[in-house]
């Protein structure tokens, strides 16, 4: 009985998978691909010859834009850039930074002309030495969600890369190997250089007078500059003017601060504390360039002290478009505008859920009794089998084809695709084959041993 129900077994399995194969056809589906139209033109770069941009420098430049976007999704621009041309703009510690920005004009979708960038930026990790390769970024695409239909028109227009330098910056002491710094020029009298103090100055030393308008002037190149000295009560107030460097006038800030005050700029510093390496004044956010601070001894027989200035070099891009050796401007050298149609995305396609059918089995046993020998007769098996068999096909509400050959007419359907009933009958042949063939092999058994009793 075992091998027999085995058997059984077996044969309605091997039906029900050829029935699953078969609905597995039924259902397959084809699929669309997103159409796009890739500008390739190579972007020549200004200014020629310049900081960055070697003479005659392009990129090859890809820009794949797609054709058609459904109202509510996104249109995005993927640029793709070829080789750089650019080099460092001079010798720079490591963490300098090169951005990179693709822009496109759209336009016709709106009263009006807009732009879509695609920006991307590189950490150089490594020191950069004058002439130094530069790579570029690659450029994340920039989108623009489109809430109605109607036709965009996108013309890919221009590049710019930028080079901005390490934000981090050594400070600057008073004095190098024994003298003062030659970024530093002192004027005056009373200048002192007081080394090895037991003070937590910087590099142990600093540079004080105590007379009335001596004075300091500090030149350096970036955004910004800290005043770095001690806050104690024998020291008194400090004047302060920035300009650019070689340009007395016009001032472009001018400052009194008290370094025998607290923070505050109120509290006086108690008698017998010293704070050192203190922040006094600083000066941000100016654009790139040369500047040069002068600082004034404003108060008689009280200390104006030099330890250190700190240059800023802020990560902001619009601080450093002005200065020529650090951007590039690159465009192709044929413009192309591509339109791009906005249309209200078909309904979906319903998705058929009915459950793969299973045939039932039932199998009844009626026991007959037998005669001589007092043997009993193997039991008849009454077989029903019921294969349910449903296969269905959702009728498409959109086109099954979403690209249509140039030439070819747009009739909205795909080819037909081959009909899985066959495969269906097949299955359910073979689950009825092997029904069959196992109460014939049953009775065939149940005969030979009512012959032998």
């Amino acid at each position: 009985m075992f091998r027999w129900r085995a058997g059984l077994r077996g044969t309605v399995a091997a039906s029900v998978l050829g029935l699953t194969v078969g609905s597995l056809v039924v259902l397959s589906s084809s699929q669309s691909l997103a159409e796009t139209d890739n500008y390739i033109s190579d972007f020549y770069c200004e200014p020629d010859g310049t900081g960055m941009t070697p003479t005659g420098a392009k990129v090859s430049v890809t820009v794949a834009i797609p054709t058609t976007v459904y109202v509510g999704k996104p249109l995005e621009l993927k640029w793709t850039l070829g080789n750089s041309p650019f080099t460092a703009p001079g010798s720079f510690d490591p963490k300098a930074r090169v951005i990179a920005r693709g822009s496109a004009g759209i336009s016709d979708y709106w009263s009006g002309v807009g732009t879509l960038d695609s920006m991307g930026e590189l950490v150089v990790d490594k020191a950069l030495q004058d002439g130094a390769p530069l790579a570029l970024p690659a450029l994340t695409p920039g989108s623009y969600v489109v809430g109605k239909e109607g036709e965009v028109k996108v013309t890919p227009r221009s590049l710019t890369v930028q080079f901005l330098p390490p934000e981090t910056v050594p400070l600057y002491n008073d004095t190098v190997n024994g003298q003062p710094h030659p970024e530093m020029n002192y004027g005056g009298d009373g200048w002192i250089y007081d080394a090895d103090r037991k003070s937590d100055d910087v590099a142990k030393d600093v540079r004080a007078t105590d007379v009335l308008d001596a004075w300091v002037e500090f030149s350096f190149t970036g955004t910004g500059v800290e005043y770095i000295t001690e806050r104690d009560d024998d020291m008194g107030e400090v004047e302060i003017v920035l300009h650019e460097t070689g340009k007395p006038t016009p001032v472009l800030q001018k400052d009194k601060v008290d370094a025998s005050k607290e923070e505050d700029g109120v509290t006086p510093v108690p008698a017998d504390v010293k704070r050192t390496q203190q922040t006094l004044w600083s000066v941000k956010g100016l654009k790139y360039g040369n500047y040069t601070v002068v600082l004034k001894n404003k108060s008689p027989k009280k200390y104006m002290i030099v330890d250190a200035f700190r240059v800023l070099r802020e990560p902001k891009p619009e601080l450093y478009t002005h200065v020529r050796d650090f951007n590039a401007i690159c465009k192709p050298s044929e413009t192309k505008t591509v339109s791009v149609k906005v249309e209200k995305e078909p309904a979906a396609t319903p998705t058929n859920t009915t459950a793969t059918p299973k045939p039932t089995v039932t199998v009844t046993a009626t026991p007959t009794n037998g005669t001589g020998s007092g043997s009993t007769s193997t039991p008849k098996p009454t077989v029903t089998v019921t294969a349910t068999v449903t296969p269905t096909r959702a009728t498409p509400t959109k086109p099954q084809v979403t690209r249509v050959p140039k030439g070819g007419a747009d009739t909205g359907t795909g080819p037909e695709e081959p009909s899985g009933l066959p495969l269906v009958g097949a299955g359910a042949m073979m689950i009825a084959g092997g029904v069959l063939g196992g109460v014939a092999l049953r009775r065939s058994r149940a005969a030979h041993a009512r012959g032998r009793g």
